[in-house]
């Protein structure tokens, strides 16, 4: 496959230089807008950039940090997630108890406006893309339901989140 069709998957430094050099871009999952400026920067303008954004579409912040958890105690033992969090600045103990800095600046929890402020926010840094990731469980809407709801209201606004006319 030419270069100018793989998106890289790239968390760290190297990886990132690797897709910026070799491929025509990178995407990555459980980062903060801050990481997204820093991997736009190491791309450059040519690159794609598509992050990969877990939601859980909850305002109950105990609930729906709960649900963010349980991807996160199986990403956060792979050593590199671990360690691009600890490139972002979560400590070991962040790291380790899943604290609730580390869930809420990796997991866009609340309702539909804080969902869409983060997916902004990715692509004020940079993002190209932001593909959604919806974490559910129980009595939550499932997934297509949160993606009606967040696409009526993402499709009504411009780029720079203003309403379109």
């Amino acid at each position: 496959m030419p270069a100018g069709r793989r998106i890289l998957a790239a968390l760290g430094p190297r990886k990132l230089e690797l897709a910026r050099d070799r491929a025509a871009g990178a995407i990555a999952l459980l980062v903060t807008p801050a990481y997204t400026a820093t991997a736009r920067r190491v791309l450059g303008d040519q690159s794609t950039l598509v992050i990969d954004q877990m939601l859980v579409l909850d305002t109950a912040a105990t609930r729906a940090r709960e649900i963010a958890r349980r991807p996160l105690r199986f990403l956060s033992g792979v050593s590199g997630y671990r360690a691009n969090f600890a490139r972002m600045g979560f400590t070991d103990d962040d790291i380790a108890d899943l604290s609730d800095r580390l869930v809420d600046e990796l997991v866009t929890c609340g309702d539909a406006d804080a969902i869409i402020a983060r997916i902004n926010e990715h692509r004020q840094a940079g993002a190209d893309q932001v593909v959604l990731t919806i974490l559910n469980e129980g009595d939550q809407p499932a997934p297509i339901e949160v993606a009606r709801q967040l696409a009526g209201r993402l499709f009504s606004r411009s780029p720079a989140g203003e309403q379109s006319g």
